[in-house]
């Protein structure tokens, strides 16, 4: 019952994010963000534009600018902020694409649909930085965990979805996916957790996944990132991923095997997939560099890394 309240706090609020704002805003210029706070409901984010004083390729600098701004409600916004007056800020670490931000004990300790609407305004702010797509918080030098106790992790503004249209449609899925390691010659797996509309096949979730690439920043994505998915679908057990033929800029600094079984390996991993067949605007008599797309392919973890 708890695990059902929480998914449903989670998919509302997400349905709250956008509301306020404005349909006939002007677009963003290069010097201007978002910043999110909560309105005084306390149920939606309300986003406030605000124009940066420093370059864009000054990432820290702009981490600095922008939380001083998510810390501070402009007087004449109908809002408040995100964080209550008891959480403390205690700065920020970057790592790659992941920027770490250290709270006090007192983050952990907030209300779970306070947290939800802090860390999604966390998210979608800073994120917009060039150079950040992943946030992870810390509540008193330990990572934070969600009301069920399970550990939150990276957040990107993406996992807070736009709109949904039935609570019940939605379903928490746990995924494993390859990816290439720092030498492109082998797979690596990596574990990913996510609320996903069960309106989306398991399948074109995992490939949609994959083409996002790695969270951990010592491996390497191994679909083209030019590629575009034209349909997923599965029959009789073999899983069709159809791509444009964007998939055929073969990655130079990953083995043409090691991108195959990256998919082929990550589709396998459900139950109902036995074999993978790529194609390519709907056709089989391609190549990719040098394997041929001829015949579906079936799992095969020789290419995975051993555990040291």
């Amino acid at each position: 019952m708890k695990n059902k309240i929480l998914l449903f706090l989670m998919i509302l609020f997400s349905f709250s994010l956008t509301a306020c704002k404005k349909k006939d805003d002007k677009p963003l210029s290069d010097t201007e963000y978002y910043v999110y706070y909560i309105n005084t409901a306390m149920d939606k984010l309300v986003e406030n534009r605000y124009t940066v004083s420093l370059p864009s390729d000054d990432v820290d600098g702009l981490v600095d600018e922008l939380m001083t701004q998510f810390l501070k409600v402009p007087d004449d916004l109908e809002a408040v902020g995100a964080l209550p007056d008891k959480v403390t800020y205690q700065g920020f670490n970057r790592d790659g694409n992941i920027l770490y931000l250290n709270f006090d004990t007192n983050y952990q300790s907030m209300d779970v649909s306070r947290e939800v609407l802090a860390r999604a305004a966390l998210a979608k702010t800073l994120t917009q930085i060039d150079g950040i797509d992943y946030i992870s918080i810390r509540s008193g030098d330990q990572p934070l965990v969600n009301a069920l106790g399970e550990n939150v992790g990276l957040i990107s503004s993406s996992n807070f979805i736009n709109s949904v249209s039935n609570v019940n449609s939605f379903e928490k899925a746990t995924l494993t996916l390859y990816f290439a390691d720092e030498e492109g010659t082998k797979l690596v797996p990596e574990t990913r957790e996510m609320f996903y509309d069960m309106n989306t096949s398991k399948e074109r979730l995992i490939i949609d996944e994959l083409m996002k690439g790695p969270t951990n920043t010592k491996l390497k994505a191994t679909i083209p990132n030019d590629t575009k998915v034209i349909s997923v679908t599965v029959n009789e057990g073999i899983c069709y991923v159809n791509f444009d033929e964007g998939f055929l800029n073969a990655l130079p600094d990953v083995l043409d095997s090691i991108t195959i079984y990256s998919i082929v390996d990550s589709l396998s991993e459900l139950p109902n997939i036995s074999r993978v067949q790529i194609l390519v605007n709907g056709k089989s008599d391609k190549n990719y560099n040098s394997i041929s797309l001829g015949t579906s392919v079936e799992r095969n973890l020789d290419y995975v890394k051993e555990e040291k």
